[in-house]
């Protein structure tokens, strides 16, 4: 199991502060004191959804099981699904296996490569490319989001999946 996405954020943040205490040690020679550092981002409720791409750019770890029905199903009710693609094609493939690097990511001429206008194939450029990537780890961060929320009313009683979504 994966840490929580509001923990993933929390050490992102952490690593930035140890990180600049360390470049300021090295300029000035002496120790710094490390501020203590909040949690950026929790859940307003236990079903909220985290609606900022900045923090959910910062997930990037991952257990979702797009092979699951009722996590499909729990998606679409909460308006996450779509983020997948359509279910079976190379986009929901690479979804679906969030081993997939950037690098693969980069080298897929299905990513590479726009719809055909005419007889002319046009290529992404490198910032389309990056562009594509960073929908690509945002849609991993949102499923992820859902799978924990899923995961605790599929956890849950009986009594306590009636809950709203």
């Amino acid at each position: 199991m994966v840490p929580l996405i509001e923990d993933q954020m929390h050490q992102v943040f952490k690593a930035r502060e140890e990180e600049r205490c360390r470049l300021l040690e090295a300029e000035t020679g002496k120790s710094v004191k490390r501020r203590d550092v909040p949690k950026p981002w929790t859940r307003q409720g236990p079903h909220a959804l985290c609606q900022d791409s900045a923090m959910l750019a910062l997930v990037s770890e991952y257990d979702y099981r797009l092979s699951d029905k009722r996590f499909k199903a729990y998606c679409a009710k909460r308006g996450v699904f779509h983020v997948a693609g359509k279910p079976r094609t190379r986009r929901w493939l690479f979804m679906s296996d969030y081993r997939k690097t950037k690098a693969e990511y980069q080298a897929d001429p299905f990513f590479a490569d726009a719809e055909r206008r005419g007889q002319k194939r046009y290529k992404y450029t490198p910032l389309e490319m990056e562009i594509g990537w960073q929908i690509i780890v945002l849609g991993r961060a949102a499923l992820q989001d859902c799978w924990e929320l899923f995961r605790r009313v599929a956890d849950a009683g009986p009594r306590q999946r009636q809950l709203p979504l």
